[in-house]
């Protein structure tokens, strides 16, 4: 029986692959730099006191041999980069238009190819106008992703604040209960517990493809200027991809399943094709007490296609 040489989810990459991931990797890193954004190098490794035990979850450890202090090996690069803002980067003018591209590590993946090492390549603006950036992070992506033939794209926004909304303008009971059958988009259970809201909420739950006609249902039935500024997000970014990307699909599952993401206000997936998982991933946060906005592109899973 041949001896396994490598732990699962760790993979060679020879000749035509290797070369393929590289240049893909230029090519993304190329769009983002020609954007104006600025390179940023993170180590692989850092101490365990730059995270918060949330943050580690999913991580390796190990020990430093000369410090003694426990180690961490990253398994996200946006973490990172709090904490150049935090040092390095405090005294840069805002807003910081930043890139990166490095290897992370988990401990786990849940998707099929079970990859543990994945290298990621992406961009961060920070301190900056809301609406405006989310755009422009939305179209340097999409740009990038062109660059690399990526075909039949379909972009998926969700308003990971707007459940949280929508239940408190429209003052359900049972607050919790319907939160959790809305992320398992569990109908019946929605049926039961939110009485005479039920078919609006099963309406959002199950209406991903047409977000106008869902806009003006949800408009004409609930009167809340708290729903209709969060709708508002929606529609400008529709429409902005309507006018720049009228080749890529848009969906806005306006509720999400984003519960455990650390964005808020809006995030995105991006698809390709057939391919089950998302190929690029983004979203609005908070970082070091300033707003920012960013995406990732996946290079393992773009070796998956085509």
């Amino acid at each position: 029986m041949q001896k396994q040489l490598l732990p699962v989810g760790f993979y060679d990459l020879l000749f035509d692959e290797a070369e393929k991931n590289h240049e893909n990797i230029n090519t993304a890193l190329g769009a983002f730099l020609k954007a104006g954004y600025r390179l940023v190098k993170t180590p692989l490794v850092e101490f365990e006191d730059n995270f918060s035990s949330e943050q580690m979850k999913n991580s390796f450890r190990a020990t430093d041999v000369i410090s003694g202090k426990n180690l961490i090996f990253r398994n996200d690069i946006t973490l990172q980069i709090s904490r150049l803002l935090a040092t390095r980067l405090k005294e840069e003018k805002l807003p910081l238009k930043l890139c990166y591209v490095g290897d992370v590590l988990c401990t786990k993946s849940e998707n099929l190819y079970a990859d543990r090492q994945q290298t990621q390549v992406g961009v961060e603006l920070i301190g900056c106008d809301k609406e405006k950036s989310n755009l422009e992070i939305v179209e340097t992506l999409l740009i990038a992703l062109k660059k690399l033939e990526m075909k039949n794209l379909l972009i998926e926004f969700s308003l990971p604040n707007f459940l949280g909304i929508f239940l408190d303008e429209i003052g359900v009971t049972k607050k919790a209960e319907i939160r959790e059958a809305v992320m398992k988009k569990n109908l019946s259970t929605i049926k039961n517990l939110a009485g005479k809201n039920a078919e609006i909420i099963s309406k959002i739950v199950t209406s991903n493809d047409d977000l106008e006609n869902l806009v003006q249902e949800i408009s004409t039935k609930i009167k809340s200027p708290k729903i209709a500024e969060e709708l508002e997000k929606a529609q400008m970014i529709s429409q902005f991809l309507k006018e720049k990307f009228s080749e890529v699909k848009t969906r806005f599952d306006l509720f999400g399943d984003h519960e455990s993401s650390y964005h808020s206000g809006i995030s995105f997936d991006v698809f390709s094709g057939d391919f089950s998982y998302a190929i690029a991933r983004g979203g609005r946060y908070e970082i070091e007490k300033l707003d920012a906005v960013g995406a990732t592109i996946y290079m393992n899973r773009l070796r998956r296609i085509g």
